[in-house]
């Protein structure tokens, strides 16, 4: 942003033309420092006060800061937020192998005649019943 500071002089002109008095009044920067500061023919430009044009600056700032701070908060939340979705991915992951596991014992148990099963249970008793006379 191009600004100059300068002191603005103000140039009354009275003249008459066809027996009509008019007057002009012109505001402007001192023409070295509008020069210098490379303006342009006209080129539109503001002016305003200095305390305005500080206070505008100040506003700014503020609203940057905020900006900023509002920024570093949203980048926490966001990086929580993944850290959660890996986490939750995990348990999914590890849901999903049980529920197969699940699954496949199912299949298995489904294929199984009655008396297969019946029949490991009484191998799983006397093997249990078997350990505890030994003991």
């Amino acid at each position: 942003m191009k600004f100059i500071e300068s002191i603005i002089r103000r140039y009354e002109r009275k003249y008459k033309h066809k027996k009509r008095e008019y007057k002009t009044i012109h505001n402007q920067p001192k023409k070295d420092e509008v020069e210098s500061k490379a303006f342009k023919c006209e080129e539109e430009v503001i002016i305003t006060p200095k305390t305005e044009f500080q206070k505008l600056i100040e506003t700014h700032e503020k609203y940057q800061k905020l900006l900023e701070k509002k920024n570093n908060e949203l980048t926490i939340e966001l990086n929580q937020l993944k850290n959660e979705y890996k986490h939750l991915k995990e348990v999914y992951k590890k849901r999903e192998k049980e529920v197969s596991h699940l699954q496949n014992e199912v299949e298995r148990l489904q294929n199984r005649s009655i008396l297969e099963i019946i029949l490991e249970k009484l191998t799983k008793r006397k093997a249990i019943e078997g350990s505890t006379k030994e003991e």
